[in-house]
């Protein structure tokens, strides 16, 4: 049998001439220490701290985001902004060979981590308070040595019942740290475990505006310009959000709006929350010069809080369709960059999305788990199963093809935030023999008033469809042959069975207009019931 006698050679656990940094035990990258101020890589913060943090290269600024502030920090300046308004900062962003860095302060109020600078041996130990810590005690007085091996040369003695926090298990050994600090192994028999550490993080969530716990009836309003006259509405039994389509996204960072304070005055006398709708215009090319760039974005979000506050809004509801899938990151980030400053003024943020497949502009440009994590409620535009880029007829969200989508998204997305988007239009398709002996297919979107016009006119009975669980109509007329899937009392009960299956948040119906005049009180009920 061997015996080893132990190192009596002392060490340094630095002697790079670097300031390392430590975290959760492991030597992972290397500040800077200037003008009295430690200064961390904004590489390590992005891998280890924040991975949302953004240094956003045309405007040499990082950009930081938390649940209640946004920040801007540009490079070389003490003068940025918070919450895009002008902020003085002690330290500046620096860079140095081609690296960025940012001053421990005020770090260590953004984010929960626990920074311990030893001077002596230039090191800094950094904890994530989210993790647990595993705290133990010396069993005998100990010497800590630089590896895992008596032949190690040693760093550091403490006595007996000294309280450390064991970071990690090898061969035997424990690298262990001290309240000071100090680090470095000790074999694991002169150690006893304790317990385990959780750091208390005081943090209040925002609470999102909810109906007293009621499932929500949204309802998008078709603007578009027009002066909506309230008198016309109607009673709107059980819709309890109004979102008009008011404000659109134009060059240079622009918002387009037309919204109407009389219609939101109205809302709100009765009992009706205004989530203003913004949307992209539906263009790829303006969209993607937009969202690349941060300036744009903090413009067009100033212009959204004042219109928030000019036409005292409840919240916004952002639609942003027909996307590059390279701008997905970017939207995510405007998205983050939003959320913070409404709910600063209590207003609530939804953003509408589409059921998951593989289209690039439609679906992909969506990263629907960090979207979910981010803003209140998530509506999802459960339609358009079948349209004019459809080569067969088909139901515009045949009910199987909507309780599958709900499967996937909830794997993305929590429950609770989910409001279910229901049609309130179809489609009438017709099937003709072309020129050319080919079949030609071609459909309109009609209203839920219109379709069953249209089935009377026409003496026609429709039949339930075992296939999409609605309602169906079919009739052969000059050589043409017409098929429509109705929008009814029979497909709203089932998209409501489904929302109630899958405990979403509620509805949100595309769109004020298309219904018939009995469907708000059934759908009312329909969705209140139990």
């Amino acid at each position: 049998m061997t015996y080893y006698l132990p190192s009596y050679e002392m060490t340094q656990l630095n002697n790079t001439g670097q300031l390392q940094i430590y975290f959760q035990g492991e030597l992972t990258d290397s500040a800077l220490y200037r003008e009295e101020e430690i200064y961390l890589p904004l590489s390590f913060i992005k891998e280890k701290l924040d991975p949302n943090i953004l240094w956003d290269e045309k405007s040499k600024t990082v950009i930081i985001t938390t649940d209640k502030e946004v920040f801007h920090l540009p490079l070389g300046k003490r003068e940025g902004m918070v919450n895009l308004q002008p902020y003085s900062f002690s330290y500046p962003v620096i860079e140095e060979q081609g690296k960025i860095y940012l001053p421990l302060q005020p770090l260590d109020k953004y984010y929960n981590f626990e920074v311990k600078h030893i001077k002596d041996e230039s090191v800094l130990a950094i904890h994530d308070l989210k993790e647990p810590l595993t705290q133990g005690v010396t069993l005998a007085d100990v010497r800590l040595r630089a590896k895992p091996s008596l032949k190690a040369p040693w760093l550091y003695e403490l006595e007996q019942g000294n309280k450390v926090y064991i970071m990690k298990e090898e061969q035997g050994w424990f690298w262990i740290e001290t309240e000071e600090g100090q680090m470095g192994y000790i074999n694991e028999k002169d150690a006893q475990l304790l317990g385990i550490k959780w750091s208390e993080i005081k943090k209040e969530p925002y609470q999102p505006w909810n109906p007293l716990g009621e499932r929500i009836i949204l309802t998008w309003e078709g603007a578009w310009g027009a002066t909506i006259n309230p008198e016309k509405l109607g009673d709107l039994a059980g819709v309890q959000v109004l979102s008009p389509t008011w404000f659109s996204l134009a060059e240079d960072g622009l918002v387009k709006n037309t919204a109407d304070l009389r219609y939101v005055n109205w809302a709100h006398s009765t009992g009706r929350q205004v989530w203003g709708l913004f949307d992209n215009s539906f263009d790829k090319d303006l969209t993607h010069n937009f969202l690349q760039d941060a300036e744009l974005r903090a413009k067009a979000i100033k212009q959204l809080l004042t219109y928030v506050e000019l036409y005292q809004l409840d919240g916004i509801n952002l639609d942003f369709e027909n996307m590059h899938l390279k701008d997905k990151d970017a939207y995510t980030q405007f998205v983050r960059e939003l959320a913070p400053l409404l709910h600063e003024k209590d207003r609530s943020i939804s953003v509408n999305v589409t059921f998951i497949s593989k289209s690039e502009n439609w679906s992909m440009i969506y990263d629907r788990k960090a979207l979910g994590e981010i803003v209140d409620y998530i509506t999802v535009m459960a339609y358009d199963e079948n349209g004019t880029f459809s080569k067969t007829a088909g139901s515009v969200a045949s009910i199987p093809w909507v309780e599958k989508g709900i499967k996937e998204i909830l794997m993305e997305m929590p429950h609770e935030k989910i409001i279910l988007g229901v049609p309130f239009y179809t489609r009438l398709w017709e099937e003709r023999i072309g020129e050319n002996g080919e079949m030609k297919l071609t459909s309109k979107a009609i209203s839920m008033t219109r379709a069953e016009s249209w089935v009377k006119e026409n003496n026609l009975k429709p039949e339930k469809d075992p296939f999409t669980g609605q309602n169906y109509v079919a009739m052969t007329k000059n050589d043409v042959n017409y098929k429509m899937w109705l929008e009814d009392e029979v497909s709203l009960e089932q998209r409501t069975e489904l929302m109630k299956k899958f405990r979403l948040a509620g509805l949100a119906a595309w769109r004020r207009g298309f219904e018939k005049e009995e469907t708000w009180p059934v759908l009312n009920k329909m969705v209140n019931s139990r």
